[in-house]
């Protein structure tokens, strides 16, 4: 009798565990699944390539995107913040970016015509080129103060990587001073560097009217510098038409943010920190 009993417990065991073996493959392929549609769901990581003198308004363009974008609340958003000559040397050397927002339309349209960008660079802001300058100046002369002996040195960033460089050149070539003033340079390799340079060095320099707001306007107002704006006729506005590409087109963030920047509130953001929006 109780052979037959432990016979008969044995055949239960045997007859029960293929369902339970199917109940675990069907738990583990539901855990599987709904772990990859959660993988699915979520925002690809963002890599932006933003020139300098984007540094302190990138971040209002970010937290503004989370907000308004539904969907994009939590995604991974991380910034290059270089020369847009720099820049463009490291998207041809395959950095991993997925969006490049450059200080011109230059850098943007030789990737385009190298056919690494998905598309045609287009046009997101205008730049505005502004000179600070030591308390001790008359900054009211206009560039024709930095013609006189006490200015001994003037910060600009690299013409050959930076438009703000280039457009600052033009202003002084313009003006009529830049031969007297050349030797006086002190470069930047950004136009933030160059920024620094007149904080802690230089007498006066050309930067990016952006770099006056948030912590950057801080470090002015506490070093006692000043500054003047010039008008457009002073300098071609099309040095500082600041462009951007999309440079990934599988990635969904990067897509996204590509047309936030096209919409009003990035238009709102930029102009309320020293650009001008067409």
């Amino acid at each position: 009798m109780n052979f037959n009993v432990a016979i008969m417990k044995k055949e239960s065991r045997c007859f029960f565990l293929p369902f339970l073996l199917v109940a675990f493959l069907v738990v583990s392929c539901r855990g599987a699944g709904e772990q990859s549609r959660r993988s699915t769901d979520e925002p690809a990581t963002l890599h932006i390539a933003a020139a300098a003198n984007l540094s302190y308004v990138m971040p209002r363009l970010v937290e503004a995107f989370r907000e308004e974008i539904s969907g994009y609340g939590m995604s991974d958003i991380r910034l290059t913040r270089a020369s847009s000559g720099s820049l463009t040397a490291q998207i041809r050397n395959s950095a991993p970016f997925d969006l490049f927002l450059a200080a011109n339309t230059l850098y943007p349209q030789l990737l385009y015509n190298e056919s690494l960008t998905v598309g045609p660079p287009l046009v997101y802001a205008r730049g505005v080129p502004i000179m600070v300058y030591q308390s001790g100046i008359d900054g009211q002369k206009g560039v024709e103060c930095l013609t006189d002996a006490s200015v001994e040195k003037i910060a600009i960033a690299q013409p050959e990587l930076a438009p703000y460089g280039e457009a600052a050149v033009e202003i002084l070539s313009r003006a009529g001073v830049l031969q007297q003033v050349e030797s006086k340079f002190v470069y930047g390799t950004s136009v933030t560097q160059t920024f620094q340079h007149v904080i802690t060095a230089a007498d006066a320099g050309f930067i990016a009217a952006s770099l006056l707001y948030g912590d950057g306007g801080r470090e002015l107002e506490k070093a006692g510098l000043e500054w003047i704006g010039f008008p457009p006729e002073a300098y071609n506005p099309a040095v500082l038409r600041q462009a951007m590409v999309l440079l990934d087109s599988s990635n969904s963030t990067a897509a996204a943010f590509f047309r936030f920047m096209q919409g009003e509130r990035a238009g709102e953001i930029l102009e309320k920190n020293g650009y001008r929006v067409e």
